[in-house]
């Protein structure tokens, strides 16, 4: 899927559900969200996607309830667009470079912000690179 089509699904599914909050549509789309007490402290979150088995998002629950909802929205857009997969929204340098990462994360950014923000950006969402998406979503992320 190129980032116009990311964008646009986001979006889409923002506009036909009346919310941009990845919990309510994990919930409509049979998702399971759980929080985790006592993880690792470079736990943040994961999706475990395989056919024949409901798809669970795991979110480490020490992160701020913004931050949860940043990452809910990150493994939301792994859940939506990969195949059987186990994805860890991850903080190294190494993992930015992997297409799957700069896809969830542009899914999650498209899904949270207003729809006008390309009116107010200098880069086109469509045209951000790996490393400014992961610097948006790294930004938004706190415990």
């Amino acid at each position: 899927m190129n980032a116009k089509d990311i964008i646009a699904l986001a979006r889409d599914i923002r506009d036909t559900w009346q919310t941009n909050d990845p919990y309510k549509i994990a919930e409509r789309l049979g998702i399971v969200v759980l929080h985790r007490e006592n993880c690792r402290d470079d736990f943040t979150a994961q999706t475990i996607k395989f056919e024949g088995y409901p798809t669970i998002i795991s979110i480490n629950d020490t992160y701020s309830e913004f931050s949860q909802k940043v990452l809910c929205a990150h493994e939301l857009g792994h859940a939506l667009l990969h195949e059987n997969c186990v994805n860890h929204f991850a903080i190294t340098s190494k993992n930015v470079t992997t297409t799957v990462e700069q896809e969830a994360n542009l899914f999650a950014i498209a899904l949270l912000t207003d729809r006008n923000l390309d009116d107010e950006l200098a880069i086109p969402l469509e045209n951000m690179s790996k490393y400014l998406l992961k610097s948006i979503m790294d930004y938004n992320i706190d415990r």
